[in-house]
């Protein structure tokens, strides 16, 4: 499983512009040799494509706009609303 949305969890060209902190980080486990989960990374181009063909960008940003960072419960607020948008859009049939 290789293209530009996927890479196998221990590629090495898991970066942290290509595939995030987390997915870089777990690559970097995998090819040490760490247990890890099995798995496969999902890209930032992916990431970018489903809110793009979601059209979640200025929903996230105006959840975002609303959260004052001194007040955490503001903060789980703009989670929880990002959160739902992910979870009820629809994933491009090139991503799944």
């Amino acid at each position: 499983m290789s293209s530009s949305l996927t890479l196998p969890l221990n590629s090495e060209m898991a970066t942290l512009a290509l595939c995030g902190g987390k997915g870089a980080n777990l690559a970097q486990l995998a090819r040490a040799g760490l247990p890890v989960p099995g798995g496969f990374l999902i890209t930032t181009e992916a990431y970018r494509q489903f809110v793009a063909e979601n059209s979640l960008q200025p929903a996230i940003l105006a959840a975002l706009a609303q959260a004052d960072v001194a007040q955490p419960a503001a903060l789980d607020a703009a989670s929880r609303t990002i959160r739902d948008l992910f979870s009820q859009a629809s994933i491009p049939p090139e991503i799944a």
